[in-house]
C-alpha cells in the first residue's frame, strides 16, 4: 500500500497536507485544487487509512493553552476572564503560558507539541516569537487561533476592531476642540499598534488636520516615559495625545508630572485598553475600552468549531470599543 509520503510526491505536496485530508481536518488551509489533487492521488493508489489509528489521534484531552506576551499585564484581565468562562462551559481546562517560554527546545514548547496533550492554542504575541517556534506550531495538526493578529495570511485569528479604537480616541480629542494630537507607543511591525496608529491618520485626515509619524516607543510604563520625551522633544508641543496602551499612559502620565506639565490643563491623555490602573493613576485616565471579554469567549468558540470542522467566524469581532471618559481629558487651554 502507498504510503503518505508517497502520495504527497505524487500529488506534489507535502505530506503533512495529505495527512490533512486523510484525516478530514478542517483547520489546515489549502486551496480546493490542492485538495481536488491529492484526492485524486488518494484514489488513484488505492489507499485506506487505519480507521483504528485516525480514531486514536481524533480524541481530545480536554484542554487548551492561552499564550500571551507578559503574564503580568492587567490588560488581559477581561481576555482571560472570556476565554476561562467558555472553556469551562465546554467543560475544558485550561493551561496559561508566557510566550518567554516559547523558546527552541523549552518544556513548555514541548509540552504544547506534545501528541495529544493539547487540543488548541491561543496565541498571542506582538511578532517578537521565533521564527522556528511559530514554524513548528503551525507544522502541527493541532490548531493555532491567533489573537488581535489582524490579518495574518498564515493563520486563523480574532481580533477586537484596533483601527475603530485609534480612531475614536483621536476623534474624542478632536471633538473636544484640539487640532494638535500625537500618536505614542507600541511598535510600528505590530499589527495591532499598526492598526491603532491608521485609526488615529484616518481621524486626523477626515477633520483636516495633518497627522504625525507615531512615536513607536514600545510596550509598557517605559514606553510612556519614552513617548512623552518625544513629543517635548518635537519642536512643537502638542495638546493632545493617544497612547497605544493603558500602561504606557500611565507612564507618560508620570512623566508629565515629573516635568511639571499639567494634565489636562497642558496635555488630555487617551489610553487605549481599560484597566484598573485608569482608576488608579492621578489624574484618572480617560481610555478606550475595548471588548476583551468577548473576544475571548469568540477565540474559545473558533477552537470549538476547528475541533469539530464546522463553519468558523474569524476576522475581527462585532463588539465596539468604548470611549471612558475620566479626568485625563478636556477642551484646550490654548
Amino acid at each position: 500500500m502507498a504510503t503518505l509520503k508517497e502520495i504527497a510526491r505524487r500529488a506534489e505536496v507535502s505530506a503533512s497536507a495529505v495527512s490533512a485530508v486523510v484525516n478530514g481536518t478542517t483547520h489546515t488551509r489549502m486551496s480546493a485544487q490542492t485538495r481536488a489533487r491529492i484526492e485524486a492521488v488518494i484514489a488513484e493508489v488505492g489507499y485506506v487509512p487505519n480507521d483504528a489509528a485516525r480514531a486514536l489521534r481524533r480524541q481530545q484531552a480536554g484542554t487548551i493553552a492561552v499564550v500571551v506576551e507578559g503574564l503580568e499585564n492587567p490588560v488581559y484581565k477581561e481576555l482571560l476572564l472570556g476565554i476561562y468562562e467558555a472553556a469551562e462551559a465546554r467543560g475544558w481546562a485550561v493551561v496559561l503560558g508566557d510566550t518567554a517560554w516559547m523558546r527552541s527546545g523549552s518544556p513548555f514548547l514541548a509540552r504544547l507539541l506534545g501528541q495529544g496533550s493539547i487540543d488548541a492554542i491561543l496565541l498571542r504575541h506582538e511578532g517578537l516569537i521565533d521564527g522556528d517556534v511559530l514554524a513548528h506550531l503551525r507544522a502541527r495538526p493541532t490548531p493555532v487561533v491567533l489573537l488581535e493578529q489582524q490579518s495574518d495570511p498564515h493563520s486563523h485569528w480574532v481580533a477586537v476592531d484596533d483601527l475603530m479604537a485609534g480612531r475614536m480616541a483621536t476623534e474624542f480629542l478632536l471633538q473636544a476642540g484640539h487640532t494638535d494630537v500625537r500618536f505614542v507607543g507600541g511598535l510600528d511591525e505590530s499589527r495591532t499598534s499598526a492598526a491603532r496608529y491608521d485609526g488615529y491618520v484616518t481621524a486626523m485626515k477626515q477633520a483636516r488636520r495633518r497627522p504625525r509619524a507615531g512615536s513607536f516607543t514600545g510596550f509598557g510604563v517605559e514606553a510612556g516615559s519614552l513617548g512623552f520625551a518625544a513629543i517635548r522633544s518635537s519642536g512643537t508641543f502638542p495638546t493632545g495625545v493617544v497612547v497605544n496602551n493603558v500602561m504606557s499612559a500611565a507612564g507618560l502620565l508620570a512623566a508629565a508630572a515629573d516635568h511639571g506639565v499639567e494634565v489636562p490643563g497642558q496635555l488630555s491623555v487617551v489610553g487605549i485598553h481599560d484597566a484598573e490602573i485608569a482608576d488608579i493613576v492621578r489624574p484618572r485616565l480617560t481610555t478606550v475600552r475595548l471588548p476583551m471579554r468577548a473576544l475571548g469567549v469568540r477565540a474559545v468558540d473558533q477552537v470549538a468549531a476547528l475541533l469539530e470542522g464546522t463553519p468558523t467566524t474569524l476576522g475581527v469581532i462585532e463588539s465596539r470599543p468604548q470611549i471612558i471618559v475620566r479626568a485625563s481629558t478636556a477642551p484646550p487651554s490654548r
